[in-house]
């Protein structure tokens, strides 16, 4: 299952939504969302398996956007280092 996620440029998960989620009726709309404002980033994730029936509003509370890598991936809130935390020339080991 895809999500929508639209982040600061730290990887602080502003919106959240499930792409398609309109509701059980037809609605008309072919495609809505939200749109990222300046300064902010927008991204079509895939949600891990665990993940797929839990509520947005806990999605948005337990998880944070890691871009440090190629790809962005959605990582426990637990797992997220502070952009501002990372050096160049540290481990994940020595930040910890």
């Amino acid at each position: 299952m895809k999500v929508h996620v639209v982040s600061d440029a730290e990887g602080r998960i502003i919106s959240i939504s499930r792409l398609g989620d309109v509701g059980e009726q037809v609605s008309g709309i072919a495609r809505a969302g939200v749109l990222a404002a300046p300064g902010q980033r927008a991204y079509v994730l895939e949600l891990a398996e665990h993940l797929r029936d839990r509520p947005l509003l806990e999605l948005h509370e337990r998880l944070r956007l890691d871009i440090s890598h190629d790809r962005p991936r959605l990582v426990p809130v637990e797992e997220f280092v502070e952009p501002y935390l990372r050096a160049p020339h540290l481990s994940q080991d020595e930040v910890s």
